[in-house]
């Protein structure tokens, strides 16, 4: 055997990694180009001015410093989720990992508020614009606002999710719009001659103005936080980690300054000039981006429409990014007991309710607030996120060292001491932000911060005060398997993906199949989450009852002296698990099995998963519904026709047949005499075979045009019913044809169907 094949009690348990580089660069994205891009352009000049570019570079870079430590940490706790949260935990001490996870679900409610509240803005001005520029947020934005974020909880509890592959795509498309828009706006300003812009100023702006507009805008840089949440799920996380968040604060930052170009290039005449007082520097700043986009010498009447319903995509997709975020951190404090365990508990819903709706609830409380205050305290919370981030890698350096592989910050710890004194700095001028809006974020900031405090204190803060540190670990994250198995790729694999563990029948099959061909035995059990949902979130008593399954299936392969590999998987969309686990393993036959109990009227035979496996899947595969299996096997009848070829069907009846030697029928159906004699041909090898191997075999020939009924029965008492599907071509090749699919489901006998792959 190899060594490298586990045995029948060596069951691995993966976190399945599905997500490549263009995933999470583009979730990266998709978090960041949101709220703050299309709500932030007024509020930042408003208090930067002049500097507003210098403000958004700054910003820029802080989030790139934090970025490089998110980089280096994704590397070394590669395998680790939770992000910031799970790394401050396992390195500071008590109470840092607690206030940590706080900040961070705190970050990610306002975050949430924050689109929300900006969407019902711009959908408001899409249904009814404005005759007036730079109003006051209308109410009915407000009750927009609400209604969004119960859509959004509503699609959370419903299990509603996109997955991170098609989000990308969705990101993509959304930024090109963007990116289009901003084009036009660019454009516009060029033919204007650059006529139109700041103008003059009534007074210099000072490093504070720069600080200020630092940190009102950094938020559009914090979407990279998503990368550290995903990495358990991403592939080479130690190479990717980095790479993600490099492209993501560097891509968005060029967006960002041109986006800055087209609106403040194309704002009203005179609306920006004589900062600080200028009329766009009041306190509905917000609004600047319509009267600029509104004045676009290009694509009117249209320009400002398409800003705004690409603006209100873009904010749904950040804020469910930033509300998914919310509910996992929630989740993982309250499974380490940090948080109240009603938290963490589905109550059979696969969705925590009391997570979503805490997180839900506390956003819509934070949108009786303006815009501003909201933004400010996303920007504190991130920003005293960081600092800690910080703080856990000059520690985590100074105990372990320089890593020999993975990314490394560079001129560790005089660099993150440097970003701490940045964000502090850029944190405390925040409550300078003109019209009390900036004091009035601070304390409600600090009051957030004051009542996690407390709450850890009287929750048992006091007693982990006298307790060395230890690393929060989950019962499931003791038992993941970390490093990947040796597969021997030119080895003959057949692999079974198993929902249940009673079909024997199916594994034994599969097991045969793979002794005869002196190959490998591969069996999968995926466990399916919610999108909102950490892995850890999962009880150890299930997945450990999972684990006992696949031990006891596996040992029927090891009966027969064939090496097997068990593994449990955990992710989120069951058939992508499969398919990219075959194609990992460069399988050669995929083993479905089917119970039966799907009748007419529900979609194929299978139901979505197998479904889609049977559409997409460009390799042999076998559909098997053992249900009614009986041994010994007595009589095996494989159908035949012009279409039916006996090619590979014939291998798998004989393997069938060898333990039981029952009867072998072969049934061919045709038209007329001359189908028949072609059959009778192609028929004549196979016979020799079982012949050989002293099998007893019939050769029954009928002629009729109703296949289907005539095989349905002809096999009425046969134990088991075997034929090799055809092709209906086109975009389906691989799917199974109608005929064959009432065969499955209407058969009253046990039935094999292979569906060969590509040749």
């Amino acid at each position: 055997m190899s060594a490298s094949v586990p045995g029948a009690e060596g069951v691995r348990v993966r976190v399945t990694r599905d997500l490549g580089l263009f995933d999470v660069t583009m979730a990266a994205i998709g978090a960041m180009v949101g709220a703050a891009i299309f709500l932030l352009v007024g509020p930042t000049f408003r208090v930067a001015g002049p500097l507003t570019f210098v403000s958004t570079a700054s910003a820029a870079a802080a989030a790139l410093l934090a970025g490089l430590a998110y980089a280096e940490l994704g590397s070394r706790r590669a395998g680790e989720s939770g992000g910031a949260y799970a790394w401050v935990s396992a390195v500071l001490p008590t109470p840092s990992g607690f206030l940590t996870g706080w900040l961070s679900w705190g970050a990610h409610i306002a975050a949430s508020a924050l689109g929300a509240l900006g969407l019902g803005v711009f959908f408001v001005e899409l249904v009814r614009p404005t005759a007036a520029i730079l109003g006051p947020v209308p109410l009915e934005a407000r009750y927009v606002a609400v209604g969004v974020l119960l859509v959004s909880a509503g699609l959370h509890f419903a299990r509603i999710h996109t997955s991170a592959r098609t989000l990308g795509r969705v990101t993509l498309v959304r930024v090109l719009f963007i990116a289009g828009v901003v084009g036009i706006g660019v454009a516009s300003f060029v033919l204007r001659g650059g006529t139109q812009g700041t103008g003059p100023v009534a007074r210099s702006p000072s490093l504070l103005s720069l600080a200020v507009g630092a940190g009102i805008f950094f938020i559009a840089f914090q979407g990279f936080e998503t990368i550290a949440q995903l990495s358990d799920h991403l592939k080479q996380p130690e190479r990717n980690v980095p790479r993600g968040i490099l492209l993501a604060v560097g891509g968005c930052l060029v967006l960002y300054v041109v986006f800055f170009v087209a609106i403040l290039g194309n704002a009203p005449t005179g609306s920006l000039s004589g900062w600080p007082d200028c009329a766009a520097c009041g306190p509905n700043s917000v609004d600047l981006v319509f009267a600029s986009v509104s004045n676009f010498v290009l694509g009117e009447p249209w320009a400002l429409e398409v800003f705004l319903i690409v603006g209100i995509v873009s904010m749904f997709g950040a804020l469910n990014a930033n509300l998914t975020s919310g509910i996992k951190t929630s989740v993982n404090m309250a499974r380490d007991g940090l948080l109240p365990r009603v938290l963490a508990q589905v109550r059979g819903r696969e969705v925590p309710p009391a997570a979503v709706a805490a997180t839900t609830g506390v956003a819509a409380i934070l949108l009786v607030l303006s815009l501003e205050i909201i933004a400010i305290l996303v920007a504190l919370a991130f920003l005293l996120l960081f600092a800690f981030v910080h703080a856990a890698l000059i520690v985590q350096r100074s105990r372990e060292g320089r890593m020999p592989m993975g990314f490394h910050m560079p001129l560790v710890p005089a660099l993150p001491v440097l970003a701490i004194a940045l964000n502090l700095a850029i944190g405390f001028s925040l409550w300078q932000y003109p019209g009390g809006l900036g004091l009035a974020a601070t304390i409600l900031g600090t009051l957030w911060v004051a009542a996690g405090l407390i709450f850890h204190w009287f929750a048992g803060g006091r007693e982990r005060l006298h307790r060395a540190p230890s690393p929060v670990r989950s019962d499931v994250a003791s038992v993941l398997t970390t490093t990947e198995d040796v597969v021997e790729l030119e080895r003959y694999r057949v692999f079974l993906p198993l929902r249940t563990f009673e079909d024997v029948d199916l594994v034994g099959f599969g097991a045969r199949v793979a002794q005869a061909r002196h190959g490998e035995l591969s069996l999968l059990h995926v466990v399916e989450i919610p999108r909102n949902l950490p892995p850890k979130a999962i009880r150890f008593r299930y997945v450990d009852n999972r684990i006992r399954g696949l031990q006891k299936l596996a040992q029927i392969g090891e009966r027969l002296g064939v090496d097997t590999r068990a593994v449990v998987k955990i992710g989120y969309k069951t058939y992508e698990i499969i398919l990219d686990t075959a194609k990992e393993e460069a399988v050669n036959l995929l083993v479905l099995g089917w119970r039966g109990g799907r009748l007419e009227g529900e979609r194929r035979i299978l139901g979505s998963n197998i479904d889609y496996l049977i559409e997409n899947a460009p390799y042999d595969l076998v559909v098997y519904k053992t249900k009614g299996l009986l041994h010994p096997l007595k009589r095996i009848v494989v159908l035949m026709s012009p279409i039916w070829a006996l090619e590979g069907i014939d291998d798998l009846a004989l393997i069938a047949a060898e333990e039981d030697r029952p009867v072998i029928e072969i049934l061919s159906l045709a038209r007329d005499l001359a189908e028949a004699e072609q059959l009778k041909g192609g028929v004549a090898e196979f016979l020799q075979r079982c012949h050989t191997m002293g099998l007893e075999v019939e050769h029954k020939i009928l002629y009729a045009t109703a296949w289907e009924s005539v095989a349905l029965q002809e096999s009425a008492g046969a134990s088991l019913l075997m034929l090799r599907a055809t092709s209906p071509g086109g975009l389906r090749k691989f799917a199974l044809s109608p005929v064959e699919d009432r065969i499955v489901k209407l058969a009253r006998c046990p039935v094999l169907i292979l569906r060969p792959g590509a040749s």
